[in-house]
């Protein structure tokens, strides 16, 4: 289930761990301090709770992993769009019905699957082999506790889990694949001519008279909103580091060290291979009888000289781990299930164990290697501990800062010099933005909202501190304001000459398409038209539906274009290229396409049509899930 993100780091689980093993800063959750103890609702619905702090930390988790991704070539506006918070917000509703109708649905992830899942991730491996110690220390390290991230790793393998079953029951009858089969591979030959809006001659004059008129049918169009400009400071982790001594003494480390001794202590692990018969949900006597059957003859068989990796390979119903010969690689104890783990922990060393029933299923065991139990010392332990410390120092002076900023913004309403002096932080200025947004902090919703607010505008007064995401606050004050006005003629007039122009070519070139089409339902040659009309005339080489190189809107008209009859003329059509470009087109000739029945490519071309079926499955389903669930969204979380 993790071999995208074991590979590649992409997926459900690669999106999640992204956040958590790769973004270099620890998603503190602000707007935790202050929320209150009250639970305010962003989505509700039929066995739906979205609460406001759930939802802030998936939005803080996918900048932090969209940050990650795209680095400085990512718009900051993106991130605090509406469209985004939305975005956002569906997939956690959908991920949040998809599990409970998956648990509902009786789908289980067990401890053993749970835990080899994790043990494959590299982020939590040293030299090949899965460190607890790492796998605890980074996650708090990014202030998760084991609990909540083996939580949140189970919901996302229930959903792969779900999704795969949907996808699974996909069907395609023999008719539409053969329907599909007579299609697929088929050319169609045609020409085509684009028409551009813009002029390449010369500029059509534009008299004072158009000018004026223009002028006055769009005042919308010249009408200037009003802006404003802010200064403002910002309290954030990074602002709080900077402030703050990295000094960090023996006593505060040893302290810390006691305290979370758990996280550098590497208890005993143990090379473990296994042999699965899987159990249904609730196994009943006969279920465990003929799977412990099972594996009493295979253990037969290794006892005679089998070999336990060939067997695995053969046999074990944990598809995961047979392609490695059954192989769990090294494990701890608490890795496992109860009744596994006791039981792998207390087998000698290159022994094959009776047959074990666990939670998922009856197990065969051995024991190929051990590592002692060990205990990271002080000394080495003494750079990860200072992050700690002073992570944890930062915490509470971002809480008590942030009241402090909240209260001297509060006290000086008309000025944020005496919050950047007594917090020591820095006096920005923006430049000038509208309500609709700008740039920099202006190009943030919830930034332009609080200062746009009548009381922050008309009494120049100090905005309420705004969460910037989960990590931030940032305090705004207007300096500067321009009223909503609209342009003066003589300003907006090489606006208006170049609009009116466009409207000129546009006209021209609707002129132009109609023409083209009328003369060739006539018969005419393109040909000839395009060397009379002086466009270029592009004939391409025969082409099918997906042709890398021409444009999609223009093969997709084309093959939505009905066939010439046959000693007929070519059939006209046209089609928008967008840019404000059109493309006149005849279609010559259809050519079949050639699929072989039971070849190849019609099997490559039913699974397609089937993971098509699957998807159309899923993307329903969701949709009735929704449906079922009368989901209210609180419009101003948005």
């Amino acid at each position: 289930m993790l071999n995208a993100l074991r590979e590649k780091t992409q997926g459900l689980i690669g999106g999640a761990l992204l956040v958590v093993l790769v973004v270099p800063f620890a998603l503190w959750g602000i707007s935790s301090y202050f929320g209150g103890g009250s639970q305010v609702y962003v989505a509700r619905g039929h066995g739906l709770r979205i609460t406001e702090a759930q939802f802030q930390r998936a939005l803080a988790q996918q900048r932090a992993a969209l940050q990650h991704a795209f680095g400085k070539n990512l718009n900051p506006a993106v991130l605090s769009g509406r469209k985004f918070k939305k975005a956002v917000l569906k997939g956690l509703i959908d991920k949040t019905l998809l599990v409970h109708a998956a648990v509902k649905a009786g789908y289980v992830v067990n401890e053993d699957q749970l835990g080899y899942e994790i043990r494959q991730v590299p982020a939590f491996r040293v030299k090949g082999h899965f460190s607890p110690s790492r796998y605890r220390e980074l996650l708090a390290g990014q202030g998760f506790t084991v609990a909540g991230f083996e939580r949140r790793v189970r919901d996302l393998m229930l959903l792969n889990q779900m999704k795969a079953g949907l996808l699974a029951s996909a069907f395609v009858p023999q008719q539409q694949i053969a329907l599909a089969a007579a299609l697929f591979g088929q050319k169609r030959a045609f020409a085509y001519v684009t028409l551009s809006p813009r002029s390449t001659g010369p500029k059509p004059p534009v008299s004072a008279a158009q000018i004026s008129h223009y002028y006055a049918q769009h005042p919308k169009a010249f009408r200037l909103p009003e802006q404003v400009r802010v200064a403002y400071v910002v309290l954030s982790p990074q602002a709080v580091m900077r402030k703050m001594s990295h000094k960090v003494g023996m006593a505060a480390m040893q302290k810390a060290y006691q305290s979370h001794i758990a996280q550098f202590t590497q208890p005993q692990q143990r090379l473990l291979r296994h042999i699965m018969i899987a159990l249904p949900p609730h196994p009943s006597a006969q279920d465990v009888a003929q799977a412990k059957a099972k594996l009493i003859a295979l253990r037969a068989q290794i006892a005679h000289g089998a070999s336990f990796a060939a067997l695995a390979k053969r046999y074990s119903q944990d598809a995961a781990s047979a392609v490695n010969g059954g192989s769990l690689g090294f494990v701890t104890e608490a890795d496992l299930s109860k009744p596994v783990g006791q039981a792998a922990f207390a087998l000698p060393l290159r022994t094959v164990s009776a047959p074990i029933v666990g939670h998922s299923g009856v197990h065969l065991l051995e024991v190929t290697a051990v590592r002692p139990a060990s205990v990271t010392p002080f000394a080495t332990a003494q750079p990860a501990l200072q992050r700690m410390v002073l992570r944890k120092r930062a915490r509470r002076r971002l809480y008590h800062l942030s009241e402090r900023l909240r209260s001297v913004a509060y006290e000086h309403p008309h000025s944020l010099a005496p919050a950047a002096s007594k917090l020591g932080l820095t006096l920005h200025k923006s430049d000038w933005f509208t309500r609709a947004g700008g740039v920099g902090i202006g190009a943030l919703p919830q930034v332009a909202k609080a200062v746009f607010a009548p009381k922050v505008l008309a009494g120049r007064r100090n905005t309420h501190a705004i969460t910037l995401g989960a990590d931030a606050l940032l305090v705004a004050h207007v300096i500067g304001r321009k009223a909503a006005r609209v342009e003066p003629l003589a300003l907006a007039r090489p606006t208006v000459i170049r609009d009116i122009r466009a409207a000129i070519a546009r006209d021209r070139m609707k002129g132009e398409e109609a023409l083209l089409l009328k003369e060739l339902r006539k018969g005419a040659s393109l040909r000839a038209l395009a060397r009379q009309m002086h466009l270029v005339l592009e004939v391409p080489a025969p082409a099918e539906a997906v042709a890398p190189g021409l444009p999609k809107p223009l093969i997709t008209a084309v093959f939505r274009t009905p066939a010439p009859a046959a000693g007929g003329h070519p059939v006209a059509g046209s089609a928008r290229l967008g840019d404000g470009r059109r493309a006149v087109f005849v279609l010559r000739q259809v050519i079949p396409g050639t699929v072989k029945n039971g070849g190849a490519r019609e099997t490559k071309l039913a699974q397609s049509l089937i993971s098509d079926s699957g998807v159309g499955a899923y993307l329903a389903y969701m949709k009735s899930l929704r449906e079922r669930a009368d989901i209210h969204i609180r419009a101003r979380a948005l």
